[in-house]
């Protein structure tokens, strides 16, 4: 039996996607929703909280801003969760994962798999993004994408979604990840399963701070590799290494000082004191 576990902002998720799961899921399930309408929760402590509430034997991470075009899928999930050496399973997920920090694609860059980005009126799908890299046919990855992964129950005997080391929304996946490697498990990819997915990333002040703590816990276990990324030779991942480097200092050091500007008293002052103006602004760009 599949949970499928969900941290929802609103008390009860969309008409549409649980008729979506009704219709393709093609096993038995049950649907674990924790209600974060008044943010109580971390996405960390909202999964430890649904994985105290599942029954099922295999756990589905999952986020509310997808749909899935495969039928049966659960059936796929429970055919591969049966490997008792599986530890997390994904939909796309990396090779490798660098050393420093930086985006999803840059820390860990060698991508797989395939998810439509839908369209941010319709779920037609016209925003396709193809992450598959078709060079490298390996299942076995380091890390999977959170928008959807599954794990057994019986891990969470070994691992659990470290709610003390991170307060947010970031890198769970990521964590949970390195974990079910230390743990001696292998993490997969599935191919064939299809899930649209809406979603627009939220590179911000949160997010380097969560990503600073991921790689200050795991950072002597990096680089890390796994299926065809073991092959990848020292030069080839040094210039990898180094044309991604600058970049997310980059990031960090934007990051970090917009928050700083948006947050002083100088900057709250002059917003508060534009704000009329801003209305006028408005009102006549309507007038035209």
């Amino acid at each position: 039996m599949l949970s499928l576990i969900i941290c929802s902002r609103t008390p009860k998720i969309s008409e549409e996607l649980e008729k979506n799961i009704a219709d393709t899921i093609g096993c038995e399930y049950e649907l674990v929703v924790i209600d974060n309408s008044l943010n109580k929760y971390s996405i960390f402590s909202a999964y430890n909280e649904g994985v105290k509430r599942s029954i099922g034997d295999i756990l589905c991470f999952m986020h509310e801003d997808i749909l899935y075009k495969t039928i049966n899928w659960g059936q796929q999930v429970e055919q591969i969760c049966e490997n008792k050496d599986i530890g997390v399973v994904g939909v796309i997920g990396s090779y490798v994962l660098i050393k420093d920090y930086g985006y999803w694609d840059m820390m860990a860059p060698f991508v797989t798999g395939y998810v439509p980005l839908a369209n941010k009126t319709n779920w037609k799908g016209e925003n396709n993004c193809n992450f598959y890299n078709g060079d490298m046919a390996s299942d076995d990855v380091v890390a999977v994408d959170g928008m959807w992964f599954c794990m057994s129950k019986k891990m969470f005997t070994e691992v659990s979604f470290d709610e003390k080391m991170y307060k947010g929304f970031h890198f769970y996946d990521m964590d949970i990840c390195m974990q079910s490697l230390m743990a001696g498990y292998t993490n997969k990819i599935i191919r064939d399963i299809e899930i649209w997915h809406y979603c627009y990333p939220q590179y911000n002040y949160q997010y380097v701070q969560a990503m600073k703590l991921f790689f200050q816990k795991w950072n002597a276990h990096l680089p890390i590799f796994r299926g065809e990324a073991i092959g990848m030779n020292d030069k080839e991942y040094g210039r990898l290494y180094n044309s991604t480097l600058w970049y997310c200092r980059l990031l960090d050091q934007y990051t970090f000082y917009r928050h700083d500007i948006e947050n002083s008293l100088s900057y709250k002052l002059g917003n508060l004191i534009a704000e009329p103006y801003r209305k006028i602004v408005r009102a006549f760009k309507k007038r035209k």
